[in-house]
């Protein structure tokens, strides 16, 4: 499975409520980095990354807008909803290797 068909999957997941399921698609060692501001934090394995997401709040959803595959990297204009929370615009960018995601990168606009 390729990139585009990981992330689509990814993504259905986790906005249809399975968040399970979409941790699932990560390697054991994936690797996320969130930069907010002037700062960023990196989090290593799929136990510390994948809850991340396991730990959102109900109802997060992530959709994808512009995206540009480049072979094994994704990425994606995303805009990310939070119940009771304004939407916010984030620039993510998710490598992809042999059907795991290997690597996240989330940029606040």
């Amino acid at each position: 499975m390729g990139a585009v068909e990981t992330m689509e999957e990814f993504f259905e997941l986790l906005n249809t409520g399975d968040r399970e399921g979409a941790v699932a698609l990560m390697d054991e060692m994936t690797e996320m980095r969130i930069h907010v501001r002037d700062s960023a934090q990196t989090l290593r394995g799929r136990d510390r990354v994948g809850g991340w997401f396991l730990r959102s709040e109900k109802g997060l959803k992530m959709v994808p807008g512009q995206v540009r595959d480049t072979g094994n990297t994704y990425e994606a204009d995303l805009i990310v909803i939070k119940p009771g929370a304004p939407t916010q615009h984030i620039d993510a960018m998710f490598r992809v290797e042999a059907g795991k995601i290997t690597a996240i990168n989330l940029t606040s606009r």
